[in-house]
């Protein structure tokens, strides 16, 4: 169920499901009647997810689900609350294939790809950054990555200008995974300087949520807009990847060439894992998808 555009989750989703012998049924909500939460009911228009949720379960074996941005009205979490009703009412496994919170696929490839090329993570330094873009996106992938990152006792250390910090639940989450696991974690904010040492690097935009409810009375996509325009500076170019202890590029996809990222930085093939974290969203989706949904083939539905 994709209520925002796709092309490396749908297609490594359904390559996957094909590879694993299964079939994907991708379905748009602008192409049914919208799946929707019971506050925003609209007769004949949308039909309520506790319904969906059973009905699909009659019909597969999991449900998957992106939503965030505009499908979730820019709300911080309504997207996630989206996701979780449908695993509230379906009887088979729901996969969240991103909301407006957590992007748990992406940092699975993210973890598999950085392991490949450091094979011991423990320790080592990983800098999730804020880079510019002149799009407005969702906390996801960065609230997952130093969520990741503290789960592998890496040292994280979260870089950003005033005004980006990251939900405070998934802080105090990271902060917690670091104590258990043996990492670290902090909050700096100067790029520059959390460049320096780093053994892998994470230059990925979001937006400042201080314009998004419930963090305000009102969406104000402009001023958002106008005030992360402050901040062009923030880039990954090559005089920064010299700061780093040879360290490994890594993005989600797609980056935003020459906002977040210069060609000569992304097409690095000696230390950029951006087409190596493309490729293991196939491998760690059909893992899960194998664990979630390889027994239920013939087994009768409650």
């Amino acid at each position: 169920m994709f209520y925002n555009r796709s092309l490396r989750t749908r297609n490594s989703f359904e390559a996957g499901m094909y590879q694993l012998g299964g079939h994907a049924h991708f379905l748009s909500p602008q192409d049914v009647y919208t799946p929707a939460l019971p506050e925003d009911m609209v007769a004949y228009q949308t039909e309520a997810i506790s319904d969906v949720s059973r009905v699909l379960s009659r019909y597969g074996d999991a449900i998957a689900i992106r939503i965030y941005g505009d499908a979730a009205k820019w709300v911080i979490g309504r997207g996630h609350k989206v996701v979780q009703e449908f695993a509230k009412h379906a009887t088979i496994p729901v996969l969240n294939m991103e909301d407006d919170m957590y992007h748990p696929f992406q940092a699975l490839a993210d973890a598999q790809a950085m392991r490949a090329a450091i094979p011991k993570l423990q320790g080592k330094k990983l800098v999730v950054s804020y880079a510019y873009s002149g799009g407005l996106k969702p906390l996801a992938v960065p609230q997952s990555e130093i969520m990741i990152g503290t789960q592998m006792g890496m040292d994280v250390v979260l870089a950003h200008p005033p005004g980006f910090d990251l939900e405070d639940v998934v802080v105090q989450a990271a902060k917690a995974n670091a104590d258990k696991y043996g990492g670290g974690f902090k909050v700096v904010n100067d790029m520059k300087e959390a460049f320096e040492g780093a053994d892998v690097v994470y230059p990925k935009a979001w937006s400042p949520k201080s314009y998004f409810p419930p963090h305000s009375s009102a969406l104000d996509k402009a001023g958002a807009t106008t005030y992360q325009d402050k901040f062009k500076d923030w880039i990954c170019t090559q005089e920064r990847m010299d700061l780093t202890n040879k360290g490994k590029y890594t993005h989600c996809g797609p980056a935003d060439r020459g906002q977040e990222v210069t060609d000569e930085v992304i097409d690095n093939m000696n230390y950029s894992l951006y087409f190596e974290q493309a490729e293991d969203r196939l491998h760690v989706q059909k893992a899960v998808m194998a664990m979630v949904m390889g027994g239920r083939v013939g087994k009768k539905r409650k």
